[in-house]
């Protein structure tokens, strides 16, 4: 079928090829609005062995943080952490708050709450945690705040919390899914002409 007929096609039904984008546009857009505001720190660290050279034991390490980060433990030794510093926060809410992803040896560690102040004071905690606490997150014993057995460096400091889903970001994902709804739409005009068609078939068939 020649491109000129799907066009004729949209162009004939085109109420049902826009009406799914602009719901879904308009939808997406008002329930964003009505999210409370949410602020994101991060930080990215570079994790090495600081006795053992191999860049494979190195590539495990950073493979495994993000599990660690994200763990029971690990949230409940950020909430005692954070206790000591005057900010009462339930490991449950930390472990909430926490997310981490390697690519290679270099982790990107954030929080994300309502609190921009909240969320700067997680991410610090969480860096200074990891590296007071060194291999001992992996579970190894020789591993003491003054012999970690692994070196953190900080490639980007825990910076200012940044909102996450402000009018940009709602403006980006309504516009994703009222995309999504002129495919939709698309697809419906489709089927539309073609019942249509079928329809007529056994008329003009039966005529003839």
């Amino acid at each position: 079928m020649p491109i000129s007929t799907y066009i004729a096609i949209i162009r004939r039904h085109w109420p049902l090829v826009v009406a799914p984008a602009v719901i879904a546009g308009v939808i997406s857009l008002g329930l964003a609005l009505l999210e409370p505001p949410r602020y994101r720190s991060s930080a990215s660290l570079l994790i090495t062995r600081s006795e053992d050279r191999r860049f494979d034991t190195e590539d495990a390490l950073a493979y495994d943080l993000p599990a660690i980060v994200q763990g029971a433990p690990f949230s409940a030794e950020v909430s005692s952490a954070l206790a000591l510093t005057g900010v009462s926060l339930p490991p449950d809410q930390v472990r909430a708050s926490l997310g981490a992803s390697n690519q290679r040896r270099v982790v990107q560690i954030w929080a994300e709450t309502g609190d921009p102040g909240l969320s700067e004071a997680l991410t610090t905690t969480a860096v200074a945690l990891i590296q007071r606490r060194g291999l001992a997150l992996w579970g190894d014993p020789a591993a003491t705040p003054d012999r970690p057995l692994v070196n953190v460096v900080v490639l980007e400091p825990p910076g200012p919390a940044t909102r996450t889903n402000g009018w940009t970001a709602a403006a980006v994902t309504a516009l994703l899914r009222g995309l999504a709804g002129l495919l939709a739409g698309a697809l419906l005009a489709f089927g539309a002409h073609y019942r249509a068609t079928a329809r007529t078939l056994p008329l003009r068939e039966g005529g003839g």
